[in-house]
């Protein structure tokens, strides 16, 4: 997972008063931290590169020098606070590493306010012909306006991402710094690449909502002793490069393959298939390649049972499927998505390329059937496959007799295989085992003799000879021969692994840092590819608060249905139920997000919500389908609200912090 810090810093400047901070802040008694007025959120900071701390205000005795940028502070205080002349603020900040341990002093210059935990991942660059380009940072707004506004965009971002990569460099003019071309990988030992977003601007010349931002660049948990910029020869070898070799971290690295099967009836030949594309493999490939390759399986068919719950090698593998015999079956439709589920959270082995295999001729239970054992869709499986780093490949037989599930299954399996721009779903006609085998062995095959190049020291092992590869695959009817389903299995392993290994390899990619700049959220050649994605650092404390609010109102949506009940009324009841009838009332809300019910910082965020909107008259005038969308849409966020509260996937910005303060980056899309 990758994510940058991204808050949205709302200094007012008003005339030549002497305080022109916003008054939305209060600071109460001493030692407890400022709160925000309208969310109650406590109020955090920013430092700036090569800050310090003080004993007192207006006390030139440095306590501790070289502060570490960009990393959170609480404030405790403001002391004449002055951003009238906001390239050279004064005053005085209070701060602290938590909200219970003010600290010192740190001088206004030094400091950015940090109002809302928004934060900003860049985008998957993509692969081959669908590769992004990488993000141009300037120095200020108008050279960088005057580009995007101009008449000839693409043209002249061409012209400068091609100066970009003479030798020497032509820099064009106002870029100071730029994304580097291998995919950096955030999430580090180290710490985490933050872009804290000092100010933004909507742009609307494009088809979907666009933004200017202006960022300033750090890693929090270590200091950087100089500016990295398109001045510092060393950063722009690294960042233009167009090929990066393997680190030692490659040499082993491995491939874990779990298959997550049907296995009732109709699967029996499919079973046998899977036992001997394995057995081929470990004799024809794995055998001969210098690789670790591992598998797995989890059988679903009602219920799921994972045969073999530790990762294996082939062999082991082999024996194992060897003794599974496919028997049951019913109705038509499966348990898919219990296996799914079960195949993300079991074990997977440490720096290994991981892969999900489905394999099935029926759709899964869809939400809301009493079979579906996971109360989710296709889509959160797929994000949660995503945020723990597993690619998903379907391979759909496709049965005669099922025609009318066909549609179906085949929606839930390219959801489910969904990854950046591709789709890796592939239909194959039910009555070609044989081409089955074939997919199943070349996929596997592919996968390991990548992995195994990446692992050698020859000059194949660069990324961009592994890229060099990659063909564009269209799947436009079911695959009916053995030729056609070894070429589309690879291509599909081929995507996969290359990928993954854009991100994988990112880690020798070291990024800009402590640099204040203007960017564009999009693809300057091509708008319609989104460069960075919002998020809210969300605490779990936060996390624990929104699911049961949402748990209140989908409760209140059924009550009111059950009982003709206006949907604020029912509301009410629920929320007295709970025992909290007297702080949260609905007879002045006209809308839900004035109500008090949902936490007071959702309200603040930059996105529409339908949800926060509603009121009793909108929600009379559903239909009853549309109140089932509804009701689906509650459950399956609150499902996935559930999964990441359980995950491993929080993350303490600092080691002092208790559990509950951990945070993770919740997709602004992904909010109710």
């Amino acid at each position: 997972m990758r994510w940058i810090y991204l808050p949205f810093l709302t200094i007012s400047i008003i005339s030549s008063s002497a305080i022109a901070v916003e008054d939305d802040i209060f600071c109460g008694k001493p030692d407890k931290v400022c709160r925000q007025k309208g969310t109650f959120l406590p109020l955090r900071a920013l430092p700036r590169p090569f800050s310090n701390l003080y004993n007192s205000p207006n006390n030139t005795n440095i306590l501790f020098s070289n502060v570490k940028a960009f990393y959170p502070l609480y404030v405790f205080d403001r002391k004449n606070v002055d951003y009238s002349n906001p390239a050279n603020p004064t005053g005085w900040y209070k701060v602290g590493a938590s909200v219970h341990d003010p600290l010192a002093w740190m001088q206004a210059k030094d400091l950015m306010e940090w109002k809302q935990a928004l934060v900003v991942s860049y985008t998957h660059p993509g692969i081959g012909e669908n590769r992004r380009n990488p993000v141009l940072m300037y120095d200020n707004l108008n050279d960088l306006k005057k580009l995007i506004e101009s008449s000839n965009l693409a043209a002249q971002a061409k012209n400068a991402y091609q100066g970009l990569e003479k030798t020497p460099i032509e820099v064009p003019q106002g870029v100071i710094s730029m994304e580097t071309k291998r995919f950096v990988d955030i999430e580090t030992k180290k710490g985490f690449y933050i872009l804290p977003v000092l100010k933004y601007k909507q742009l609307d010349i494009f088809d979907d909502a666009t933004r200017y931002l202006q960022i300033a660049a750090a890693i929090p948990r270590e200091r950087a002793e100089t500016a990295d910029t398109l001045k510092n020869q060393e950063y722009v070898t690294q960042a233009t490069e167009s090929e990066t070799i393997v680190g030692t971290q490659a040499q082993s690295l491995g491939v874990d393959i779990k298959f997550v099967m049907d296995i009732t009836g109709s699967m029996s030949p499919y079973l046998k298939a899977t036992k001997e594309a394995i057995k081929k493999l470990a004799t024809q490939v794995v055998a001969k390649i210098d690789t670790s390759v591992n598998f797995g399986l989890i059988g679903y068919n009602d219920n799921t049972t994972n045969f073999i719950p530790k990762l294996s090698d082939a062999d082991y593998f082999v024996k194992i499927i060897s003794t599974i015999e496919a028997s049951g079956g019913g109705d038509y439709q499966e348990e898919v998505f219990a296996g799914v589920k079960q195949a993300i959270e079991s074990h997977w082995n440490e720096n290994t390329i991981k892969v999900i295999v489905i394999i099935g001729d029926a759709s899964s239970h869809k939400k809301g059937h009493p079979k579906n054992l996971t109360n989710m869709n296709a889509e959160e499986l797929n994000q949660l496959a995503s945020a723990n780093k597993i690619a998903v490949m379907a391979v759909h037989l496709k049965a005669k007799g099922a025609k009318k599930d066909h549609p179906i299954a085949k929606q839930q399996f390219t959801a489910l295989a969904k990854a950046n721009q591709l789709d890796n779903y592939i239909p194959l006609d039910a009555n070609n085992v044989e081409a089955f085998e074939a997919t199943i062995k070349s996929l596997s095959e592919q996968l390991s003799l990548v992995v195994a190049d990446v692992r050698s020291a020859k000059a194949e092992d660069k990324i961009d000879a592994i890229e060099a590869t990659v063909e564009p695959i269209l799947v436009d009817e079911t695959i009916t021969t053995v030729d056609k389903a070894e070429k589309v299995a690879a291509g599909f392993a081929k995507n996969i692994a290359a990928t993954a290994l854009v991100e994988y390899l990112g880690s020798a990619a070291k990024p800009p840092r402590d640099v204040t700049v203007w960017v564009l959220d999009r693809d300057m050649i091509d708008p319609t590819k989104r460069s960075l994605d919002v998020r809210l650092l969300i605490k779990k404390s936060q996390l624990n608060d929104l699911i049961t609010a949402l748990e209140q109102i989908l409760m209140a949506i059924k009550r009111s249905e059950l009982t003709a009940m206006q949907f604020f009324d029912a509301l009410q009841g629920v929320v007295t139920s709970a025992g909290k009838g007297e702080t949260i009332s609905f007879k002045k809300a006209k809308k839900l997000k004035a109500a008090g019910l949902l936490p007071s910082w959702i309200a603040s965020l930059p996105y529409k919500s339908e949800i926060l909107e509603m009121d009793n008259d909108s929600f009379e005038a559903l239909s009853p389908d549309e109140r089932g969308a509804l009701e689906d849409s509650i459950d399956a966020k609150l499902q996935l609200y559930r999964e990441i509260n359980e995950s491993d996937l929080w993350i303490s910005l600092d080691d002092r912090h208790r559990s509950d303060e951990h945070v993770y980056p919740l997709s602004l899309d992904l909010l109710p």
